[in-house]
């Protein structure tokens, strides 16, 4: 029987394995840390995990505006938030060692390198071993990018992963770059007490989301007591002082103090231990190169997930490893990102599929805009959460669905019904006689859709 290696048990490597599996191949999954990959440890999961922790100890704090009365004043227990977070790792984790073993996956702890496009060398603690495979799936995942002044050094100058197992809660936070992952912990800070600053050379947080959806999540966070920098130039990161300096957009000199400093300025891909050249596999520093069916430049080799760049997403992903899965078992698919959501789990959350207004504007002539804000959303008011709006975008010709962008309470939930639209290309006559239920945060979406025509009656 062939034999098909899957390096990296991420969201990537551990469906493609899966899929694999079921589709006959005996399947050999190397793992050079824990199943699940940085989504499951040290990204997604716990992130939301926190985030949760954060919302409840909210509406603890808000609960007398809905008639509730607490008698004691809320506190933040972080070891507890600790703990939940990582019985939620934990079950996730065991959920996916399951799967390994109701699949028959033959899961090997250590670290592989390339010896031929045929055979991986495996480094364990005391051993290695070599394998030989008719087909290899590269799905190693991605790693923080540090500054190059100022590495990490999991003390102060912190990224991700660490930011979310701190053995006590930081009194002050300085974030460095206010993209997803900076946003994110922002809110999650910030909610819990932390005095937090976001330091973002862009003109805009989140800035690659249209601007009128960014600045309200400036706002947002700002109430909360953020302080934003946005345009701003980073100048030093002294760690002896724990300080960092910057310069504003107005050309003013600032300096800031923090129990930490978390950089959050992007990821790489993990291409550097793997001697992809052993194996004749093609790849720059964006990561490695691959076709529609996640192939390499070495047919019998395939990468899937962050190691190639693209969008670092978990979804995706899920899709591109079932993809590569799939065509190293002889079926002739191909990845499909015509809809891919993007989900940014802040307080509000924000979420989109599609295109961007800007972005709508500069591929279609003409583009017809719909708005509805959730302060005319009686479901929003009822959760005490009537801030945000939803977004959406027709090109004219067809008056086809093109994009969706929702700031405002479940928006990572409610996008799935706008993703359904565009994967399907959905016209907004097709939606105008749609019946959303009542009350629901779902009807906001509707009456943005009718907006784009001039048939909302609630806005």
């Amino acid at each position: 029987m062939s034999t098909l290696v899957v390096i990296g048990g991420g969201p990537a490597g551990y469906v493609a394995a899966i899929k694999a599996s079921s589709l006959g191949k005996k399947v050999i999954l190397v793992e050079e840390k824990d199943l699940g990959g940085t989504c499951l440890n040290e990204g997604c999961m716990p992130t939301k995990s926190l985030l949760e922790s954060a919302l409840t100890y909210e509406k603890v704090k808000k609960a007398g505006r809905f008639g509730i009365e607490i008698s004691n004043e809320a506190t933040v227990n972080w070891s507890g938030v600790q703990a939940y977070k990582h019985g939620v790792v934990h079950q996730l984790m065991q959920g996916i060692k399951y799967l390994m073993k109701k699949n028959k996956i033959n899961v090997m702890n250590g670290r592989a390198s390339f010896i031929s496009h045929n055979r991986v060398r495996v480094q364990k603690e005391n051993s290695v071993d070599e394998i030989e495979g008719t087909e290899f799936i590269i799905a190693a995942g991605s790693a923080p990018v540090s500054l190059p002044f100022a590495p990490f050094d999991g003390d102060w100058i912190i990224h991700s992963g660490q930011a979310m197992s701190l053995s006590i809660l930081p009194s002050s936070l300085i974030i460095v770059g206010g993209g997803v992952i900076g946003c994110e912990f922002a809110s999650i800070y910030s909610r819990l007490g932390t005095k937090v600053t976001i330091i973002e050379g862009s003109p805009t947080l989140l800035p690659h989301e249209d601007k009128d959806i960014s600045a309200l999540l400036h706002e947002k966070l700002a109430e909360d007591g953020v302080e934003i920098y946005t345009n701003a130039r980073l100048e030093s990161v002294e760690k002896k002082a724990k300080k960092v300096s910057f310069i504003t957009s107005e050309g003013r000199y600032e300096e800031r103090q923090g129990d930490y400093v978390l950089v959050s300025v992007g990821r790489k891909p993990k291409t550097s231990d793997l001697c992809l050249e052993r194996a004749g596999v093609v790849f720059t520093d964006e990561g490695v190169i691959v076709n529609e069916h996640m192939q390499t430049s070495v047919p019998n080799i395939y990468a899937c997930g962050d190691i190639i760049g693209g969008i670092q997403l978990a979804h995706v992903a899920f899709h591109e490893g079932a993809v590569a899965a799939l065509h190293a078992c002889g079926e002739k698919t191909k990845v499909n990102y015509r809809a891919v959501p993007r989900c940014v789990y802040t307080f509000p959350e924000v979420a989109s599929v599609g295109f961007t207004e800007r972005e709508a504007r500069e591929v279609y002539d003409r583009v017809k805009v719909g708005e509805f804000s959730f302060g005319g959303n009686g479901k929003a008011l009822i959760t005490g959460e009537p801030f945000g709006k939803v977004k959406v975008m027709i090109e004219e010709e067809f008056n086809e669905i093109i994009g969706l962008s929702i700031i405002g309470p479940k928006a990572t939930e409610l996008i799935g019904q706008g993703t359904v639209m565009i994967h399907s290309e959905l016209t907004i006559d097709v939606m105008e006689d749609f019946i959303a239920a009542h009350p629901t945060l779902s009807e906001a979406i509707h009456e943005a859709l009718l907006n784009t025509i001039g048939s909302a009656v609630h806005a």
